[in-house]
């Protein structure tokens, strides 16, 4: 059984994002457009891992007689690994609104 290639994976996500950054300080990509590109992506990942998450939840939880090729587990967590990747940067972007959120529900009086 061969791995999932998590350190290839994440470093091949990690020098993209960080290229199309530095595309963005060197004002050859709006940022604007930076964050679309890599919302965009983080939907296709997560729609992708997702869709293979549930297909095979389907085939465990009814006990079908489906065999799931070892690939197709491969690239549910090969585009998961990237989708987490993405979802950690996005959740930087937004962290003042998190924080935001926090101090509100913790400052009520109620």
């Amino acid at each position: 059984m061969s791995t999932y290639g998590f350190l290839p994976i994440t470093l091949i996500s990690l020098i993209v994002y960080f290229v199309s950054y530095f595309l963005t300080k060197t004002k050859y990509l709006k940022f604007v457009k930076h964050r679309r590109i890599w919302n965009l992506i983080l939907l296709v990942t997560f729609f992708i891992a997702g869709t293979l998450g549930i297909f095979m939840t389907v085939i465990y939880s009814f006990e079908l007689n489906i065999n799931i090729p070892y690939v197709l587990l491969q690239i549910h967590v090969g585009v998961g690994t990237v989708w987490f990747i993405i979802a950690f940067f996005h959740f930087l972007w937004h962290l003042t609104y998190f924080k935001k959120a926090i101090k509100v529900i913790f400052s009520s009086s109620k």
